[in-house]
């Protein structure tokens, strides 16, 4: 038997990356959603894993996104070292997301696998809608924010990316909302680094890449939660 699996926010960590990759078969699914990259330091190699594995979907977080618009393309076109250390310092004072070790390991990669890298980014999914075992789901990096009923594709990129998701709303019938983005340390009444359930919502981003977190993960077929 197959199984589905959802995970968010990896931020570069490669030691729970593979250990959530260990169980895996064949034949499972594994989504992602949003955030592979930043804070630790093995970002670049797991998105380059993900890109190889045709097991992994990957959905857009606002890290990829972020990235993609901005300093990937323009270490792309450095075309001298001192251009790519003006372009990663330029970066960091504008805003600091735990980039450094990302930009400076995409800036190593030949020019064909920085072009591969920006050509997979531009076709990440905003969401994904799924169904396992008669369940429907809606898997979205930040959120649905100030819910009204409109159908998914009515949001606006940012507002998929950044939320803020209301976990007090009820959203669509028969469907549950799976997001990342905020950690659930941060959301009124759930348990610290624990994957959160409030009504038909779950968020699963149990800050992996923050000091003391760890890296959620729902299998949709048996609703077991694991932690890595």
């Amino acid at each position: 038997m197959s199984y589905t699996y959802v995970a968010s926010d990896v931020h570069g960590n490669g030691d729970a990356y593979y250990d959530l990759k260990a169980i895996l078969n064949s034949d499972d699914r594994l989504y992602i959603i949003g955030d592979v990259l930043d804070r630790d330091d093995d970002g670049i190699e797991i998105l380059q894993d993900i890109m190889s594995d045709s097991r992994i979907t990957l959905i857009m977080g606002n890290h990829e996104s972020l990235l993609n618009m901005g300093a990937f393309r323009e270490l792309h076109a450095a075309g001298s070292p001192d251009e790519v250390e003006e372009i990663i310092s330029a970066n960091l004072a504008i805003e600091q997301i735990g980039q450094e070790q990302t930009l400076r390991d995409f800036a190593e990669l030949s020019k064909g696998e920085q072009g591969e890298i920006i050509e997979f980014l531009n076709n990440l999914p905003l969401y994904e809608e799924l169904t396992v075992n008669g369940k429907n789901y809606i898997l979205v990096h930040g959120g649905l924010p100030d819910f009204s009923g409109l159908p998914v594709d009515y949001y606006e990129e940012s507002e998929l990316l950044f939320g803020p998701h209301n976990f007090d709303e009820q959203h669509y019938e028969d469907t549950t909302v799976i997001v990342g983005h905020l950690p659930t340390r941060f959301i009124h009444g759930a348990e610290p680094d624990c994957i959160f359930r409030c009504g038909d919502s779950i968020a699963i981003d149990c800050g992996c890449g923050m000091q003391g977190g760890r890296l959620g993960v729902i299998c949709l077929d048996t609703d077991e939660e694991f932690y890595f």
